[in-house]
């Protein structure tokens, strides 16, 4: 069993975020700078919410931020933040998000299949959630702009890594510090989208 109530599960708490993710937003951010302040970002499978709110920080009063999910959201107090309820398959839902905005400098997804324990089945479904989001940003993305999402580890990682080249300039795996240490979970940041 991994210790929840770590570092920065209280780190998070006290600082009024939903969860421990929105400190590797903030660090793969730091890095990357795949989100700046104005952006217009979208939030694939946001529930709890903990990423919108880190993406609307660094976005500041004239960025914009777009959550979407099946699962509801307790509000997040911004007046620049949309919750979006739906999934990412229909069509409405990318209609929806076009209403809001034509497109997204930034899309972002810490969305994760319910876990099984067994980790090769854990791996298909992240992969199949993660391509499905993949989809969706490819219909919403700017030219030139940047996608990060979550994936649990394993053996087809490589051929879905190919793929992403084909759309993005750079491409990049990494394992932010929050991440728990017995986790299985990497991070793919996608920058310079080619539309």
């Amino acid at each position: 069993m991994y210790k929840r109530k770590d570092g920065y599960y209280k780190k998070a708490k006290h600082e009024g975020f939903r969860s421990r993710a929105a400190y590797k937003l903030s660090e793969i951010n730091n890095k990357y700078r795949i989100i700046k302040k104005g952006d217009k970002v979208l939030d694939a499978g946001c529930a709890p919410g903990g990423w919108s709110q880190a993406a609307i920080s660094i976005v500041g009063d004239k960025g914009l931020v777009v959550g979407i999910d099946i699962l509801d959201i307790s509000p997040i107090e911004a007046k620049n933040f949309y919750f979006i309820k739906g999934n990412l398959l229909d069509k409405e839902t990318l209609k929806k998000s076009a209403e809001i905005c034509k497109e997204y400098d930034t899309v972002i997804s810490d969305a994760a299949p319910n876990t099984t324990g067994n980790k090769l089945t854990d791996h298909v479904n992240s992969l199949e959630l993660v391509s499905t989001v993949f989809n969706f940003a490819k219909e919403v993305l700017k030219p030139e702009g940047n996608f990060l999402f979550k994936l649990f580890d394993g053996e087809d990682r490589e051929d879905f890594i190919k793929q992403l080249r084909t759309s993005f300039k750079k491409v990049k795996i990494i394992r932010p510090d929050a991440t728990r240490k017995n986790s299985f979970e990497i991070y793919v940041v996608c920058q310079g989208f080619k539309k």
